[in-house]
């Protein structure tokens, strides 16, 4: 089974962790995590990117981040969607 769309934005996000902004940095982190979490249950392209928004939405519900980082997140999400 090919992994290819869900490594290539996992890959995106591990090479844009190495960054000088600490944020970013956490945002990638915070998101890596998720999608590794999500790969372990990885049945295809399609449904990984549904479960991703769906554990990211309960992780939203359960972390206490602020509403801003909660957007920034959402946002590095999208971008990393568009790669």
């Amino acid at each position: 089974m090919s992994h290819s769309l869900a490594d290539k934005v996992q890959n995106w996000l591990l090479s844009e962790e190495d960054c000088e902004n600490d944020d970013r940095r956490f945002y990638c982190s915070y998101l890596i995590s998720l999608t590794s979490l999500t790969m372990a249950d990885f049945i295809d392209d399609t449904v990984f990117f549904s479960q991703m928004k769906e554990n990211l939405l309960n992780a939203f519900e359960t972390d206490q981040l602020t509403d801003d980082d909660k957007s920034a997140i959402d946002q590095l999400w999208t971008e990393a969607c568009q790669q």
